[in-house]
């Protein structure tokens, strides 16, 4: 038996003695020897020869890298790996710099794993010698440095040119495939904590469809010293399958009886856009049929059940674990999240981020594209050559590798007919990391088109149910004008029936008073009622007036002011705490007003109609006006009828008073007669 010198550096006495009976008990022929400072290092290795230094760096207050350079400096040429704390990747480096052989990162269960990997430190070391010996190259160069779970001897396997190991993990695993300790990227791909992982099995990861051919491959690990791998699927912890490769090298002792499992866990990706799980067989025709019959459902389901299917089968469709859908709401100027698919895991709604400012989107879609590509790591700004190329898509250029970030997002435009921003679906976390094909975006830019079909056909649905309604609303408001209401209470029902059935935020009633010559506000419609209180002290000289009743604003018998107007000052300053000017030609901006006169029988105004603020934010359409020039002339009836009813009513009341003065004088004046006929 030849007799293998170890000396273990280190100031913490009782991790000295458990490292010695660890390493006495994997293989006698270890004869372990201690030092417990800096000093004591160097002076046995002055005295003594050994095959391997364990030198922690934290040894006389983190001097190891001190102690390092000494014993290189004396020329002692004793192979040193250095113990560094987790996560100071910085300090293994410079060991590595100052001639370090390799490094152990102290992560727990570390002490585990100590004996193999001495072990192939000094394999690595015998077989350098023989190789020097020869004269020749040494036939494995020095490898990346590892951590306690990281597997230094073995070689990367030579994948397919098709695909790359994205992601890789290591693991040790006990005799009965129970995790004893892992690497922080284990925990990272799969979710799990570092205590509940080692709380699991291998084969808890392995999916049910698979575990027969699991023990079968570990059959045949069993019986090899040699490493085996096993390609599967990984199930993460909130069930997240992942294509894998599985590498273990059983670890045997002195009697050939395998006492743990040594391994690493390579997540597969497809490298080539081509691979990606959907090409060449993406169902089009599915696509298609789900979204036409979704179409057809609308008209029998809320608005907010539509965006949610609508973001369920995007993800479904392309595989992403999470979407977001989004709406502009034009008064903000913000894109509103209606609908998020996916975001329950770890996130409360206080850290999430409802609002997008409509700029933001606009400039993702300054080219009016239907899909976009942002990684997360690219300045879109600066690749104006490529926008001209592919601007139908990416502002920024595909990654050499194609691997997906987790910061990378794909955003779906959704336009109107008018190929106008409404709103947008985001797909971010995909199933497999990895960037869409062109395939794939192709038929993204159709289910984009799709989806805004879908929402506008909802919105085009529901504005002729909402016409509907209102003519209804008109025919049954007939009954507001009831003959014994006053005409104040009935010119309130009037303003609040077209504000609730025109959707309207501010509906102003005013009449023409013939002796002031002034449009006086008689009735307000509006949610603030400081504001209503305010406006209806509001007067408009009729000179004035008749300054906003322009050719040019002319919408049928009504007027639509598109300009700003002296006359309407006061009112727009009364009401409008914000005034914000919109570019578009389509939307309603604080200066617009829709004035409805309101004529007689006789075809002389005598009143007028100011309708501001939609609540769609858009400007009336042809039919809306003339829905209200239909309720402006059955006001003009109603307050008629109602006048002739009070007139009739005085009429009545006058001929009942007449008619009771003549028969009482008739019932006076007979006696009277008498009494004067009597005494002349």
């Amino acid at each position: 038996m030849n007799e293998v010198r170890l000396l273990l550096a280190d100031k913490n006495l009782s991790y000295l003695e458990i490292a010695r009976k660890m390493l006495r008990f994997h293989d006698e022929a270890y004869q372990v020897d201690v030092a417990t400072s800096g000093e004591e290092c160097l002076e046995k290795l002055k005295k003594n020869h050994y095959d391997l230094l364990l030198l922690d760096y934290d040894i006389d207050g983190k001097m190891g890298l001190d102690i390092l350079s000494r014993i290189s400096a004396n020329g002692n040429d004793v192979p040193i790996v250095m113990l560094v704390d987790e996560g100071r990747e910085d300090i293994a480096f410079k060991a590595l710099e100052k001639g370090a052989y390799d490094y152990i990162m102290k992560v727990r269960g570390y002490l585990t794993a100590l004996p193999f990997t001495v072990g192939k430190v000094l394999e690595k070391k015998k077989r350098r010698i023989v190789a020097t010996a020869y004269d020749e190259e040494p036939f494995d160069e020095p490898e990346p440095p590892f951590s306690i779970a990281e597997e230094d001897a073995i070689n990367e396997e030579t994948l397919p040119d098709n695909q790359t190991a994205s992601q890789e993990a290591y693991f040790i695993l006990d005799r009965k495939g129970r995790f004893i300790t892992s690497n922080r990227m284990m925990e990272e791909l799969l979710e799990y904590s570092e205590d509940e992982l080692l709380e699991l099995n291998l084969s808890d990861l392995i999916p049910a469809e698979k575990e027969h051919s699991y023990y079968q491959w570990l059959t045949t690990v069993d019986r090899s010293s040699r490493e085996q791998s096993f390609k599967t699927e990984i199930i993460g912890k909130h069930g997240d399958i992942q294509p894998a490769e599985i590498t273990i090298t059983p670890m045997r002792d002195r009697n050939n009886e395998i006492i743990s499992y040594k391994g690493r866990l390579k997540v597969i990706v497809p490298d080539n856009g081509s691979l990606y799980p959907l090409a060449g067989n993406f169902d089009q025709a599915r696509m298609i049929n789900e979204m036409v019959q979704l179409i057809h459902d609308s008209h029998n389901i809320p608005f907010n059940q539509l965006l949610e299917r609508i973001s369920q089968i995007v993800c479904q469709l392309f595989m992403f674990k999470r979407a977001t859908l989004a709406l502009l709401d034009r008064r903000r100027k913000t894109f509103i999240k209606q609908m998020m698919i996916g975001y329950t895991n770890g996130k409360s709604e206080n850290q999430r981020i409802l609002e997008v400012p409509q700029d933001v989107i606009d400039r993702v879609f300054v080219t009016q594209s239907k899909i976009k590509v942002i990684y997360h790591d690219h300045d879109s700004e600066n690749n104006n050559s490529l926008q001209a190329i592919v601007s139908e898509r990416r502002t920024q250029p595909r990654r050499s590798t194609n691997q997906w970030h987790p910061q990378d997002i794909i955003i779906f435009n959704l336009v109107d007919h008018n190929d106008k921003t409404f709103g947008y679906i985001s797909l971010d976390e995909p199933l497999y990391p990895v960037v869409p094909p062109r395939e794939i975006f192709h038929n993204m830019e159709l289910f984009s088109s799709l989806a805004s079909l879908a929402i506008e056909n909802y919105y085009n649905f529901a504005a002729l149910e909402k016409r509907n309604r209102r003519l209804k609303q008109l025919l049954l408001s007939s009954n507001l004008f009831r003959l014994h209401l006053s005409i104040s209470e009935m010119m309130k029902e009037i303003v609040w029936a077209i504000k609730f059935s025109m959707n309207y935020k501010l509906v102003v009633l005013g009449f023409i008073n013939r002796n002031s010559k002034e449009f006086q506000v008689k009735s307000v419609a509006c949610d603030d009622r400081i504001k209503a209180v305010q406006l209806k002290e509001l007067t408009i000289p009729v000179d004035q007036f008749q300054t906003l009743l322009k050719k040019e604003y002319r919408r049928g018998k009504s007027y639509l002011i598109t300009r700003p107007e002296p006359a309407l000052r006061r009112m727009k300053s009364l009401y409008y705490d914000r005034k914000i000017d919109v570019s578009s030609n389509r939307y309603w901006n604080w200066y617009i007003l829709l004035t409805i006169p309101i004529y007689n029988s006789k075809g002389k105004m005598i009143g007028y109609f100011m309708i501001d603020d939609p609540v769609d934010c858009l400007l009336p359409t042809a039919e809306d006006i003339h829905t209200l020039e239909i309720l402006a002339n059955q006001i003009s009836v109603a307050i008629e009828n109602r006048l002739t009813y009070v007139r009739l009513q005085e009429q009545a009341a006058g001929t009942i008073r007449h008619k009771t003065t003549t028969t009482k004088e008739k019932s006076e004046g007979g006696i009277k007669k008498l009494v004067d006929k009597f005494f002349k």
